[in-house]
């Protein structure tokens, strides 16, 4: 036992790290393959089917119960299909799925690494701490709508129409990959603090020598930037009102400055699309039907003539969010246990 190390008791946070985080759509089921414990299987048999995955995964907040950001896109998430639908994306069911998923994982990881379950209180704390925040960042804000609304123009649109879904599903996957690589090269990212823009790298080259065998070896590595991020708390005063963050009109609210890293946002998601371009190719996994975003109000089907901005205006994001219920999902996470202690 000398020597050894500590047993760990809880992740690891950074007060200086603001942990910005958003979903996106995937479109294979989870793979149970990789869930080795009655525990976290039945744990992931539950989510299985929930393709509304947190990017980063940022188990560590939850578990802890400290705020982390969420990206909101700052006007609603919509996309013509043809001359008389509009398909839109319902915020809190999408958000209500993707915080299931988010808190599923942090049981089975915490069980996994810590061999605790995650405190309910702990949780609530957590998202009490996190939905009444807001992080300032447009450009990246711009770029998670524009995901959803690939997966709008792609899939959703070849499921109404009857088209190929494989097809669009490489489609859709190609459209966040490029995004993605194109954010990368281009290594830019906007940064507003009080009002002023600047523009700063994601990350940094720097060329290290190694040795290989005899001979020394120049090769170029990529070291990721912290990031300021701009960080408001409308816990006290409520969110304002959406023209106030179309119109930066937010110098009369107090807010603090932390750090992200945006790189990661936008390497984990191309990983993952590569990912999902290689075993389309392969063929060997069903897609997740979109009929389950449909029918349970994620994703929902408007006429043209009701898709004007007096009724898209009441699928936004900028607000408390108390309509998500955290409970419910805590309830399933102990009905999955329950079921395992009874078998």
């Amino acid at each position: 036992m000398f020597g050894g190390r500590k047993p760990q008791y809880r992740f690891k946070t950074y007060k200086s790290d603001a942990a910005p985080f958003f979903f996106f759509i995937d479109i294979f089921p989870l793979d149970l393959n990789l869930f080795d414990t009655p525990h976290s299987l039945a744990l992931a048999k539950h989510i299985k089917n929930n393709p509304i995955m947190p990017l980063p995964m940022r188990i560590d907040r939850v578990y802890n119960g400290v705020s982390s950001i969420l990206i909101r896109p700052n006007s609603p998430v919509s996309f013509p299909l043809n001359e008389s639908i509009v398909a839109l994306v319902n915020p809190v069911p999408f958000l209500q799925l993707g915080i299931e998923n988010l808190l599923f994982f942090t049981e089975i990881r915490s069980q996994q690494r810590l061999l605790r379950s995650v405190r309910k209180e702990k949780v609530k704390e957590w998202w009490e701490n996190t939905r009444h925040l807001y992080g300032n960042l447009h450009q990246v804000e711009e770029d998670f709508a524009a995901f959803l609304k690939a997966y709008l123009y792609t899939i959703v649109n070849a499921k109404i129409n009857e088209e190929d879904i494989t097809g669009a599903a490489l489609e859709y996957c190609e459209i966040v990959n490029n995004i993605c690589k194109q954010r990368m090269l281009k290594n830019k990212i906007l940064v507003e603090i009080k009002n002023a823009q600047k523009h700063v790298k994601l990350y940094r080259e720097k060329t290290a020598k190694r040795r290989e065998k005899l001979t020394i070896v120049k090769k170029l590595e990529y070291h990721p930037d912290l990031i300021d991020i701009e960080v408001f708390n409308f816990s006290d005063t409520g969110f304002p009102k959406q023209m106030d963050f179309k119109n930066s009109n937010l110098k009369n609210y107090g807010s603090i400055v932390a750090k992200y890293i945006p790189l990661l946002l936008y390497d984990d998601l191309q990983e993952c699309m590569l990912q999902n371009m290689k075993l389309l190719e392969t063929n060997e996994i069903s897609l997740l039907n979109p009929s389950f975003l449909l029918e349970n109000n994620v994703i929902i089907l408007l006429s043209s003539e009701k898709a004007e901005d007096s009724d898209l205006n009441k699928y936004i994001w900028l607000s408390d969010l108390n309509e998500v219920d955290i409970e419910g999902i805590l309830n399933s996470i102990t009905q999955s246990l329950i079921s395992i202690s009874n078998i």
